[in-house]
C-alpha cells in the first residue's frame, strides 16, 4: 500500500475537522492568489488616473481582506495541529499495544534501541509532517492554482511563457524527491544504530569503565556517527538544491517576462497596472513553490519514517486462543517436549517429560545453558513447544489462552523488574480489583510492613527510575508480594535468590516457605532447591534430562550432580553447555 495512504485510517475519523481546515486553506489560497489582481486597478486608477474614490476603496478593502486571511490562517493552523497531535497519539498507542502483543521471539531478536528509535525519532518526524505537510501541500498548491488562474486572466500569452519552465522543474523535483526519500531511510536506519550504541554504552558503563574500554567505545561511536553524518549530508545536499534550483528557474522566467512585458507596455499593448499585476502574481508564486520544495523534503523523510513505523505495526500479534484457564486443579504434565529457538540449528530442549501434581514440587538443575530458563518460558506460554505437549489438567497448552494462564502462574526470577510506579502499582500490576485489605495482607506476607511504615506515602510511595534506589532484598520482597497477592496455582522460581547475601537469602526463604503450600512449584537452581528441601530433582544437561531422582540419591550416585551442587569451585570445573 502507498505509504501516504497508510495514514488514512488515522485521519478518517477526523474528516469533519480536516474538511474545515481544507476550507480555511482554500480561503487563504484564494486571498493570496486573487489579491494580486488588485494591483492593476491600484496602479492604473490611483497612481496614473488619480481616482480618489478608488484610493478610499483600497484603503478600506485591504485591511478587511487581510483580516479575513488572518482568521482563516488561524483556523487552518489550529485544526491541522489538533489533527496532527491526535493522529500521532493514535499511532503511538497502536505501536505500544502492538509491542505488548507481539510474541517474545520478536523481542528476543530486536534490540530495544531499534524499537525506541522508531517510537521516538520516527514518530516525532511523522507528527511534525502531519501538521506541516498537509498545510503547505494543500494551501500552497491551491495558491499556485489561484495565481495561475490570475496569470491567464491577465494575459494568456504571458502565462504560457511563465509556465514554460514547469516541465523541467517538475522532472528535477521528482528526481530529487526519490533521492531524498532513499537517503532519509538510510539516515533513520543509521540513527537507529546510534541509539542502540548509546543505550548499550549507558547500560554497560560499569563494564566499560572497569575494563578501561572508554577509548574503544568512543572510537566505535565516532565511526558510526561519521557514517550518519555522511548519510545526512547526502540528504541535505538534495534538500539544499531543491529551493535554489526552483528559484533560478523562476528568475530566468521573470527576466523573460520583464523583457516581453516591458516591450508590451512601451508599445502600449499592455497597461502598467496589468504588467505589475502579472509580474506580482508570478513573483508571488515563488514563495509557495519554495514552500512546496521544502515540504517535499519533509514529506520524503516522513514517508521513510512511516515505512519503519508501519513495518512494526504489520507484525502479526500473538493470537488469543482456546479456552480460559480456570486454574490448576490436578496436575501439570510435559510429554516429550522439544523446543528449537527461531533461527537456531540446535534444540534447546529435547524430549522433556515429567508429571507434577498440585501441591508437589520439582527442582530443575543443570549448568548454565542447560535449558532451565527456556523451560520456564514454555511453562509461561511465552514460547510454544516445537513438538510434544504441555498439559494443564489434561488440556494442551496450545488450546489455552496465554493471558488467562499467566493470571494463575506466579514467578520470581533472578532479576525483579521494578516499574516507574507506586509500590501499590508495582505489586498489583494493573489489577483494578485489589482491595486495601488484600494489599496489606500481601505486603505483610512479603515482609514489607516496616518499609511501608517508614514511607510518608505508605504503599503509594513512588519507585522511580526502575527502583534504582532499592536494594536486592527489597526487590525480592516486592516479587514475593506479587506472588502473595496473585495466589497462583503454579509458582516458578528461576534462580530466585540470585543477588542476595547469606542473611538476605535466609530472610527470603523464611518469607517464601508459606507461599509454597498447596500449589505446584517448579524451582530452577540447585542452591534454592536444597534450601527449600525440594527432594524431587530433574537434572538437565545440553537440553536433555541427564538424570532424575531425589536429592540424596543423586548426590550419592551422580558425580556430575555432586560437582554441580558442591559449590562454585566445583561448578566452574564443568564445561558450560552452549
Amino acid at each position: 500500500m502507498n505509504g501516504a495512504l497508510r495514514f488514512w485510517p488515522y485521519l478518517k475519523p477526523h474528516g469533519r475537522r480536516l474538511a474545515w481546515a481544507v476550507l480555511a486553506m482554500c480561503v487563504v489560497a484564494l486571498i493570496n492568489g486573487g489579491s494580486v489582481l488588485l494591483l492593476k486597478p491600484i496602479v492604473d486608477r490611483i497612481f496614473i488616473a488619480r481616482d480618489l474614490a478608488m484610493l478610499w476603496l483600497a484603503v478600506a478593502g485591504v485591511p478587511l481582506l487581510i483580516a479575513g486571511k488572518t482568521v482563516a490562517s488561524y483556523v487552518q493552523n489550529y485544526l491541522m495541529s489538533w489533527i496532527g497531535q491526535t493522529v500521532a497519539q493514535g499511532i503511538r498507542e497502536d505501536l505500544f499495544r502492538r509491542l505488548m502483543e507481539l510474541p517474545i521471539d520478536f523481542h528476543d531478536h530486536r534490540h530495544s534501541g531499534e524499537i525506541l528509535s522508531r517510537v521516538t525519532s520516527d514518530l516525532t518526524m511523522v507528527q511534525a509532517a502531519l501538521v506541516s505537510v498537509p498545510l503547505y501541500l494543500i494551501r500552497d498548491s491551491m495558491t499556485l492554482a489561484a495565481l495561475t488562474g490570475s496569470l491567464f486572466y491577465l494575459d494568456w500569452r504571458f502565462a504560457l511563457i511563465a509556465l514554460a519552465g514547469a516541465p523541467l522543474t517538475a522532472t528535477a523535483f521528482l528526481i530529487l524527491s526519490r533521492k531524498m526519500r532513499r537517503s532519509s531511510l538510510q539516515c533513520q536506519t543509521m540513527l537507529e544504530r546510534l541509539t542502540e550504541r548509546f543505550e548499550e554504552s549507558l547500560r554497560g558503563i560499569f563494564a566499560i569503565q572497569s575494563l578501561n574500554y572508554e577509548a574503544g567505545a568512543i572510537e566505535k561511536f565516532q565511526a558510526e556517527n561519521d557514517s550518519f553524518f555522511s548519510l545526512m549530508m547526502r540528504y541535505l545536499r538534495a534538500t539544499a538544491l531543491a529551493a535554489p534550483l526552483m528559484e533560478l528557474c523562476g528568475a530566468l522566467v521573470a527576466a523573460a517576462l520583464i523583457f516581453f512585458g516591458g516591450t508590451a507596455v512601451i508599445e502600449a499593448r499592455m497597461t502598467p497596472g496589468a504588467f505589475f499585476a502579472f509580474l506580482g502574481a508570478f513573483l508571488s508564486a515563488i514563495a509557495p513553490i519554495k514552500n512546496l520544495a521544502r515540504t517535499n523534503s519533509d514529506l520524503q523523510r516522513a514517508l521513510a519514517s512511516g515505512e519503519r513505523i508501519f513495518e512494526l505495526l504489520d507484525h502479526e500479534p500473538r493470537r488469543a486462543r482456546g479456552r480460559q484457564f480456570a486454574g490448576l486443579r490436578q496436575d501439570l504434565r510435559l510429554d516429550r517436549v522439544c523446543f528449537l529457538h527461531p533461527g537456531a540449528t540446535r534444540q534447546a530442549l529435547v524430549d522433556i517429560s515429567f508429571l507434577l501434581g498440585r501441591g508437589g514440587s520439582l527442582a530443575v538443575v543443570g549448568p548454565a545453558g542447560a535449558g532451565k530458563t527456556t523451560l520456564m518460558r514454555l511453562l509461561l506460554l511465552l514460547n510454544e513447544p516445537t513438538s510434544g505437549r504441555i498439559l494443564f489438567d489434561g488440556t494442551d497448552s496450545r488450546d489455552l489462552d496465554p493471558s488467562s494462564l499467566r493470571g494463575r502462574v506466579g514467578i520470581i526470577s533472578e532479576k525483579t523488574k521494578i516499574f516507574n510506579e507506586t509500590l501499590w502499582g508495582n505489586i498489583a500490576l494493573g489489577r483494578k480489583d485489589v482491595s486495601q485489605e488484600q494489599m496489606d495482607r500481601a505486603c505483610r506476607a512479603a515482609g514489607l510492613g516496616e518499609w511501608i511504615a517508614a514511607q510518608p506515602e505508605g504503599p503509594y510511595a513512588r519507585l522511580d527510575h526502575g527502583g534504582a534506589a532499592l536494594g536486592a532484598g527489597l526487590r525480592k520482597r516486592i516479587a514475593l508480594a506479587r506472588v502473595a497477592l496473585k495466589s497462583p496455582d503454579l509458582l516458578l522460581l528461576d534462580e530466585a535468590t540470585a543477588g542476595l547475601d547469606a542473611e538476605g537469602q535466609a530472610e527470603f526463604l523464611t518469607l517464601l516457605a508459606p507461599l509454597l503450600k498447596d500449589r505446584a512449584v517448579v524451582c530452577a537452581g540447585h542452591r534454592l532447591q536444597a534450601a527449600l528441601g525440594l527432594t524431587r530433582v530433574l537434572m538437565l544437561a545440553d537440553g536433555r534430562i541427564a538424570d532424575c531422582g531425589d536429592h540424596e540419591s543423586l548426590l550419592a550416585r551422580n558425580p556430575f550432580y555432586q560437582r554441580l551442587y558442591c559449590g562454585p569451585a566445583a561448578a566452574e570445573a564443568i564445561d558450560p553447555v552452549p
